[in-house]
């Protein structure tokens, strides 16, 4: 299929662009580190690295980014990047010769976080329009004086970025920074001259926006990320012709507007629970109000017939995208060569990147093992082997699947045994749950590139030491998986429960299969016990109230933890509409004749709920490691197992373990 509107060429300022994609801002944590733990560091080689390899996979622009100006903004993430010292400036020659060696654009985001600024270890104030939070802490309202230092703070971290190389500057402005506050009356109650109206509102946008220009001059780009919609149904806030009145007010400031919708904290990177495009009217919106300047959509944008769309019916100029590229950096080329259908799609399961953000480790990506570690996994690390072996992989879910395309890839005659008829491992049962099919992608992806590699993928053909070993192979990768078990430990609950030896007690994978082949399979009364804080205990709750059954999720813990802050917002609330009942904070103390005992772990009050007909205990699963073991001392060629076959771990685990082993061989 021809993608002829995104790889149009554009001009941006008084810089051609050579499509309309580009890679958006997003923190990463890949900061050279400063050696005081703690403190600012700086963009250099290795986030430089990882942005070349999406400039080498085609992008037209990659955006740098968030920068911290100012040291009073500094601390909002862990390992933030230092823009105003004049050292970062040779960090940044590092970074951009990198992405300018392979044709792109590179501009720099530039951000004061105002109000979501955090003082747990620099104690320093946040500071904002008004005395009003965005996170924890309530802000200073800032004072002439405050206002004249964020405007020369931006100044000075344009020039060094101009210094060290790059092609533009983008401010920040959404999200829930410091001029989004401003411009939004949800933060900004000021009475002077940069509140009240919104033209005051957007005064100190305008005088950046004014100051930077001055400062790096016309050659530069200056663009601007702006908020598109604040989505505040109760209360004050802009709304998409707000913010398109805002776009006209800036028009003759900015060289582009990136549009995003939302605010700061939860809504910021919306899961596969959200629709594909759900931000584009946003940036339609203000396409119509200022159409001689360049627009970007965001927000799930996951394809290039997506993307290819959105630029065909002008709702926007260009498209921004963040995770499909983290899955994928060959995005573009693919889509140019008309290999759409290899792209590496983004499943919006935030478990790696932005979940590991709010956990204060650098992202990664559950579809691309080889995100912040492309100096030794990224774009042309991956050749052939000096010599083609024979290599058997037993089991064909996500781990296996990885394994054996990796090792086709590197010239190796595979053979993948596979004991169903269906390839996909746990992941068959996982894309059952509501709102998870997107995750299919993650074993989809890898069926079609061992189908395009040649793979000789075996189904319905269980594995044992003499069928192994009679295939000769001269490498053995297991990956037989995991089980569930009803039993299984957990660090949440003590585990066994009491009574759960019962056959009307089953697992969570045993549940879904039962469900899956008849909704009246378990009976009208389910109680389902979370010892995991993950999805799947939530999302069979969701599915039974859906089928008019009664539904009831107990899970000592407060919330379903396991999960990052954008998925736990999203599912919960579904699965409650729906009519599960949610019982966190109590753990089942015993179960009985049809009956389970639980308590608050709060309150240590008991409470019984009867006349249950099944119950549903999720824990964690035990390795199925029997074969591996036994393969271990029978064969001559090294064995190998990986993903659940070492332990049941999420599925990122399982696709980075397939992928090292196959590098290995």
């Amino acid at each position: 299929m021809s993608f002829e509107n995104i790889f149009q060429p554009i001009y941006v300022g008084r810089s051609e662009f050579r499509n309309r994609i580009i890679f958006g801002a997003h923190f990463t944590m890949f900061t050279e580190p400063n050696p005081v733990w703690g403190e600012p560091g700086y963009y250099g080689r290795r986030y430089g690295r990882y942005l070349a390899d999406r400039a080498q996979g085609g992008v037209a622009a990659v955006i740098a980014g968030e920068t911290a100006v100012s040291a009073d903004t500094a601390y909002k993430m862990p390992n933030n990047a230092n823009g105003w010292d004049p050292q970062c400036i040779p960090h940044y020659e590092q970074l951009t010769a990198q992405v300018h060696e392979h044709g792109a654009k590179v501009l720099l985001q530039l951000t004061h976080s105002g109000a979501m600024s955090l003082g747990n270890w620099s104690k320093q104030v946040a500071i904002g329009p008004s005395v009003s939070p965005d996170y924890s802490e309530a802000p200073k309202a800032m004072d002439k004086k405050d206002i004249r230092a964020v405007i020369d703070a931006h100044v000075v971290c344009a020039q060094n970025a101009v210094a060290g190389g790059f092609d533009g500057i983008e401010i920040q402005s959404a999200h829930g920074y410091l001029l989004h506050q401003f411009l939004s009356p949800k933060f900004n109650f000021r009475s002077d001259a940069y509140g009240g109206s919104l033209e005051n509102r957007m005064r100190l946008g305008s005088e950046i926006m004014r100051a930077v220009r001055e400062a790096v001059g016309d050659e530069i780009i200056v663009g601007m990320r702006l908020a598109g919609d604040d989505e505040q149904r109760h209360g004050p806030g802009l709304s998409a012709d707000d913010c398109a009145d805002i776009a006209m007010g800036y028009e003759n400031l900015s060289d582009y507007f990136n549009v995003s919708v939302g605010i700061g904290g939860v809504g910021m990177v919306r899961t596969n629970y959200s629709p594909h495009l759900f931000g584009v009217y946003a940036a339609h919106t203000i396409k119509k109000s200022v159409p001689d300047t360049p627009v970007f959509a965001v927000h799930r944008i996951i394809t290039p017939e997506e993307a290819d769309g959105v630029i065909e019916r002008h709702e926007a100029d260009g498209i921004t995208l963040v995770r499909a590229l983290i899955a994928d950096p060959e995005w573009v080329n693919k889509a140019a060569e008309n290999r759409e259908q290899e792209i590496r799609k983004c499943t919006g399961i935030n478990a790696s990147c932005y979940g590991n953000l709010l956990q204060s480790m650098p992202i990664n990506c559950v579809q691309n093992p080889a995100v912040g570690r492309e100096d030794d996994l990224g774009l042309g690390t991956l050749g052939l082997a000096a010599t083609s072996k024979r290599v058997v992989v037993i089991g064909g879910g996500p781990g296996g699947l990885e394994a054996a395309a990796t090792a086709a890839t590197r010239g190796h005659q595979v053979v993948l045994l596979e004991q169903n008829d269906q390839l996909g491992g746990a992941l068959r049962w996982a894309a059952e749950l509501p709102g998870r099919k997107e995750i299919w992608e993650i074993a989809q992806w890898r069926i079609d590139e061992c189908e395009r590699l040649g793979v000789d993928v075996r189904l319905g053909t269980p594995a044992c030491v003499e069928s192994v070993l009679a295939l000769a192979p001269e490498a053995i990768i297991v990956a037989t998986g995991g089980r569930a078990t009803k039993f299984g430990r957990s660090a949440y609950h003590p585990m066994p429960v009491p009574g759960s030896e019962s056959d009307w007690v089953i697992d969570h994978v045993e549940a879904l299969t039962r469900l899956l082949e008849n909704p009246d399979s378990l009976g009208e009364r389910i109680v389902i016990l979370d010892a995991l804080g993950h999805a799947a205990a939530i999302g069979l709750g969701e599915m039974l109230a859906v089928n008019q059954k009664f539904s009831t999720c107990v899970t000592p813990l407060p919330l379903p933890i396991a999960l990052d802050g954008e998925t736990q917002a999203a599912i919960l609330p579904r699965a409650v509409q729906a009519g599960m009942i949610w019982r966190p904070n109590n753990a089942m103390v015993a179960i009985g004749n049809h009956d389970v005992t639980i308590v608050d772990v709060h309150s240590h009050q008991f409470e019984t709920i009867s006349d249950i007909d099944t119950v549903v205990i999720v824990t964690h699963g035990l390795p199925e490691e029997d074969l591996y073991l036994a393969l271990e001392l029978a064969a001559e060629c090294p064995v190998v197992r990986i993903g659940d076959a070492v332990a049941v771990r999420p599925v990122d685990r399982a696709v980075y373990d397939g992928h090292l082993a196959a590098r290995a061989l």
